[in-house]
């Protein structure tokens, strides 16, 4: 038996470095973020938005946020925390939910520029109008946290860390090769 090792690591392309990573095109920028701090919270979201003082109903898909500390629905029993998380700390807390520290398993893109809408009609099934109490969508294939970020303009994807090359790639074809996304 020949000794041939399979090297699947050659059929994908290197990871950009996150910290410059950037794609413009007209009217479109996609870059990654680097966020303080993202927590999943699990259970009794009331219960939890108490004894934080974090907003306990969070932002849905495409709903506007502003500032570093943010909360967003993923369902009814799930927020992502973006930022602090006061007064509660990590795993099960006995008013009825749990944190769970996920800010290494997410990364964060930011898509701004007044055709930024124009990219997420080709990512998502999203209807702008009515885009549903959930942040939590597909886009471009992949699970994804969908919503705006200080402007309409601005959309900011999460996006689990495993997924970030296949959808940078998909940025770089739309973006890059048509110029006109």
């Amino acid at each position: 038996m020949a000794d041939h090792a399979l090297d699947y690591g050659q059929k994908w392309a290197e990871l950009p470095d996150w910290s410059s990573a950037r794609l413009e095109a007209q009217g479109i920028a996609v870059r990654a973020l680097e966020c303080r701090a993202q927590y999943l919270v699990s259970g009794d979201l009331e219960a939890f938005g108490r004894a934080s003082g974090c907003d306990a109903q969070g932002a849905g898909a495409l709903g506007q946020v502003t500032g570093e500390d943010y909360s967003l629905r993923l369902g009814r029993d799930r927020l992502m925390i973006v930022g602090g998380c006061p007064g509660t700390s990590p795993g099960w807390n006995a008013g009825g939910f749990a944190v769970t520290d996920v800010g290494a398993a997410w990364l964060v893109l930011e898509v701004s520029g007044p055709r930024s809408m124009d990219l997420l009609s080709r990512g998502s099934t999203l209807d702008p109008a009515n885009p549903g109490p959930s942040a939590m969508a597909g886009f471009a294939g992949v699970p994804a946290v969908l919503y705006c970020h200080g402007s309409s303009s601005t959309l900011r994807i999460h996006v689990e860390r495993g997924l970030t090359g296949y959808l940078w790639s998909w940025f770089e074809a739309v973006v890059q090769s048509t110029g006109d996304a």
